[in-house]
């Protein structure tokens, strides 16, 4: 964490607290599940070919939207953490998957702490109300009661244990579900894992905020597109965990008081090249390879889209150069976003310039090629725009407090946790999404 940055967030805290007008026996009858499935396309419950019945009844039985919009890069990390603060990365401060480092090093924006705005489980905390967590980016450390930890445990040597000690303690022996080795190498068992324990927290625990994040979509469309042929039977899986949600809101008696809330982070694009921008950096001096050694320039990819980053902020002579360099190399592989474009993306915080890739093509990080065909295991990526027709994520509500029949045109990943506050009751502090009014009772 950085210097200054604990008391803001515990002044916002507190101001959450102090605006919270909710009677606390009040409060505590209203429930929210908001489920996560990552690289959720809009057709997943739009279109009947796809064998997904419990999202298009919850879509007929409520309301929802034909897109929702993401952030920009359009990956997992900012977008899961826009969803629960209601800003853009230039305020929540994720601006990437990973934290950039100039040593080449990384590690995944995992901690609360990296948040740099409180997120929707501090302000329902605030309110008196409980909250739990499975597998939702950005939550090791939380103050939240129930926490199951999001981290790259598959580049980890004893998972199992990384998993149990960033999680509640004693959280697993009480709901009865052991993590096993084996579901840290296959994502639908991961999935399965964690359906396990979101649904054992509902009928145990009733939280009044639950968030689970679904991860298999993602990892099918990676490594086979739009159109891989393990993708519709990993919809039908996830729509089972969805399904399996419900049946527990019902069992734990809670299902009158509780609007489920189903979203994603970002679409899916097919991809035939990839382009490393770094080559150039190095081909000019700017930065060594394969490590960027004494650095004055270097580019870190997020898919789609990537930020360059200039190791002198006050340097203009190199942002220039950079900028000119970048251009140049181009060739129709990619579009230069200005700090001024940027900023009116609310992205990338600390980058000079953003990067987003020509239909076709990928961004990477490597150094010592300019371009490559994409590699036939990784042929679907994300990270582009999100006004990008293939970035949209979808967006679904039903329940207590939401209208039935409303179909929105498009929704941004912002305007969710506004909602959710309204639907439990509790009070925002300020943010950029709206109330989606249209949708509430």
């Amino acid at each position: 964490m950085t210097p200054g940055r604990l008391p803001v967030i515990l002044l916002a805290l507190a101001a959450v607290a102090a605006c919270a007008s909710v009677e606390p026996r009040a409060a505590t009858s209203r429930h929210v599940v908001l489920i996560s499935i990552d690289a959720l396309r809009p057709e997943f419950y739009l279109d009947p070919a796809w064998n997904a019945p419990t999202l298009r009844a919850l879509a007929a039985e409520g309301s929802h939207a034909r897109a929702a919009e993401g952030v920009f890069p359009t990956v997992t990390y900012p977008s899961h953490a826009s969803i629960v603060t209601g800003v853009r990365p230039m305020r929540h401060g994720i601006g990437s998957n990973t934290v950039p480092r100039a040593d080449g090093a990384y590690r995944w924006y995992e901690r609360e702490a990296d948040l740099r705005a409180p997120p929707l489980w501090a302000w329902t905390r605030a309110a008196g109300l409980t909250a739990a967590g499975v597998a939702w980016p950005s939550i090791i450390g939380g103050a939240l009661e129930w926490i199951v930890a999001e981290r790259d445990y598959w580049a980890r040597k004893d998972p199992v244990a990384d998993l149990t000690a960033a999680s509640t303690p004693g959280l697993f022996e009480r709901l009865g579900v052991t993590p096993d080795p084996a579901v840290f190498r296959n994502v639908a068992r991961w999935d399965d894992f964690l359906g396990a324990i979101a649904t054992g927290l509902v009928q145990r625990e009733r939280p009044n905020l639950l968030l689970v994040h679904f991860a298999q979509a993602d990892l099918v469309q990676h490594q086979g597109g739009r159109d891989a042929l393990g993708l519709p039977d990993a919809v039908a899986r996830i729509d089972g965990h969805v399904a399996a949600l419900r049946r527990a809101v019902d069992a734990a008696g809670i299902s009158a008081r509780t609007t489920i809330v189903v979203t994603g982070d970002h679409g899916f694009q097919d991809v035939r090249e990839y382009v490393y921008p770094n080559h150039a950096l190095v081909q000019a001096g700017l930065r060594g390879c394969p490590r960027p050694g004494p650095w004055r320039a270097t580019f870190e990819a997020s898919g789609g889209g990537g930020a360059v980053y200039v190791y002198a902020r006050d340097d203009r002579e190199t942002m220039a150069r950079v900028e000119d360099i970048l251009r140049r190399a181009a060739g129709g592989r990619y579009v230069v976003l200005t700090r001024a474009e940027l900023d009116a993306l609310g992205a990338l915080p600390g980058a000079v310039l953003g990067l987003e890739a020509a239909p076709g093509w990928a961004l990477g990080t490597s150094c010592d090629r300019f371009t490559e065909p994409a590699n036939p295991r990784a042929v679907g990526t994300h990270g582009f725009l999100p006004t990008r027709p293939s970035m949209a994520t979808g967006f679904i509500a039903a329940g207590a407090g939401i209208r039935r029949g409303v179909v929105l045109d498009r929704i941004r990943l912002i305007d969710i946790a506004p909602t959710l506050a309204r639907l439990l009751g509790v009070s925002a502090p300020p943010v950029e999404g709206r109330v989606l009014e249209d949708i509430l009772e």
